[in-house]
């Protein structure tokens, strides 16, 4: 399933992180459990201060690369909403830009912003949603591309409408690729890789230390095998900002289109 991340959106998040985190304690205390009748605690315990050295430097280590990795998928998720916002802005640039154009120009620039932002809304973000990547809005795009450049400035005024129309629309056309990069672009599988087996061998380690009690030895390892999974959790939930309940909204799109619908 972690080798896999998209699957687990199928399912509400809080069920994926019981299941998760469960597993990892169930997993570490049979490790435990298993270790404890092969190497006797007399034996652990001797070793316990060059073990607990050493797993100092593996936990620490595992502990960088966790962070490490959740800082990646939230600065992702970051730049995804941060695409989403800027894209909404300059469609609601390129209508307020329609205003100086007299008709049919600013009534074709106008069916064609809106007809975007309802393309997004209602085609691509649920196709996201489910992992997919939709392009159906660059058909839109080149129509308001089309219908700038086949103006006709009268004067300076014009003109200089003109270009900040253009201008407009390139930033959308930038702000578009962006959020679309956001929506492919996934932790690659062999950080999931290493993620997991460093975790697996920090809590495998934390098995061969030499505790009296039995007890609280399998309370340390499923605490420490639980830790690791909630941010394993937090990374799956960030790595694709379009999916599952922790996603990028459209409500940014949502309010540009009821303002644009407001103005009509």
């Amino acid at each position: 399933m972690l080798m896999q991340p998209g699957m687990v959106y199928e399912y509400p998040l809080w069920g994926v992180g019981l299941l998760l985190a469960g597993a990892a304690a169930f997993g570490a205390i049979l490790l435990g459990l298993a270790v404890r009748p092969c190497l006797s605690l007399e034996f652990r315990r001797r070793h316990n201060d060059v073990a607990a050295a050493i797993f100092t430097v593996i936990g620490t280590t595992f502990a960088v690369l966790l962070a490490f990795v959740a800082m990646l998928a939230w600065e992702h998720f970051n730049d995804a909403k941060s695409a989403s916002y800027a894209e909404a802005g300059s469609i609601l640039d390129v209508y307020n830009a329609s205003a100086g154009f007299p008709d049919p120009e600013r009534s074709a620039l106008r069916d064609a912003i809106t007809g975007y932002v309802e393309t997004v809304v209602g085609v691509e973000w649920p196709a996201q949603a489910r992992g997919l990547t939709v392009d159906r809005g660059s058909a839109y795009l080149r129509k308001l591309d089309a219908t700038a450049a086949a103006l006709k400035p009268a004067g300076v005024a014009d003109g200089n409408r003109q270009a900040m129309l253009t201008q407009t629309l390139m930033r959308l056309s930038d702000a578009r690729q962006q959020r679309l990069l956001a929506a492919d672009t996934t932790i690659p599988a062999v950080v999931w890789i290493v993620t997991i087996v460093g975790g697996a061998l920090t809590v495998g380690f934390a098995s061969l230390l030499g505790v009296p009690s039995l007890g609280m030895h399998l309370a340390m390892s499923a605490a420490l095998a639980i830790s690791g999974a909630l941010v394993l959790i937090l990374i799956i939930a960030l790595s694709n900002p379009f999916r599952g309940d922790f996603r990028v909204s459209t409500q940014p799109f949502d309010q540009v289109l009821a303002q644009i619908q407001a103005s009509n």
